[in-house]
């Protein structure tokens, strides 16, 4: 899976995840004004799934993602 990164085309942007047949497995809910944010904002959910994800399979205490 992969985050893209796509232009609402009303100069907004907007991150997509796709799986490895590029179908779109979730699209962002908010618009972000600029590439950049729209980017920092898939990075920072792909930290918290991940950091989610180690919780629940009991990944060390503490452990930064």
């Amino acid at each position: 899976m992969h985050f893209e990164i796509r232009t609402t085309g009303r100069h907004f942007w907007t991150w997509v995840l796709l799986d490895a047949t590029h179908l779109t497995v979730l699209e962002s809910d908010r618009t972000f004004p600029s590439e950049t944010q729209a980017s920092a904002a898939a990075l920072a959910f792909a930290k918290l799934v991940t950091r989610a994800g180690k919780s629940l399979i009991g990944g060390p205490p503490g452990a930064l993602v």
